[in-house]
């Protein structure tokens, strides 16, 4: 998560209502990591959590990151020596530049550099 500008990572416990507590007073283990960028005045901050559960199914849907095309190739790399798992290019690299892989749980997850989409709002 550093490498896709999430630096921070912080450690919580959510409980099956899906209510968040902190770990720091020692009432809960966590089972949550919370991965997130500096507090920014201007807008949202980014942050990505990841609970963990020992009966955990991957989902069939993939998640996507967003990176510089000039990036991919060392991210590639980088997704090896960290342990992803089936890590490949997309077939039509120059059309669509993305690199999917797995994480341990088997999470289907994807690096890609493609051109921001524009919304057309019908009115």
């Amino acid at each position: 998560m550093p490498e896709l500008g999430l630096p921070h990572k912080r450690f919580s416990f959510v409980d099956e209502g899906g209510v968040w507590h902190a770990v720091a007073s020692g009432m809960h283990r966590y089972n949550t990591i919370e991965y997130y960028e500096e507090a920014q005045p201007d807008r949202a901050t980014f942050f990505m959590g990841i609970i963990e559960r020992t009966d955990h199914v991957p989902a069939l849907t993939r998640i996507a990151f967003r990176v510089e095309r000039s990036r991919l190739v060392e991210l590639e790399s980088f997704l090896r020596e960290i342990g992803g798992r089936n890590v490949e290019r997309n077939d039509d690299f120059e059309e669509y530049p993305a690199i999917f892989f797995e994480d341990p749980a088997g999470t289907k997850l994807e690096v890609v550099s493609r051109a921001a989409r524009t919304l057309e709002i019908a009115v």
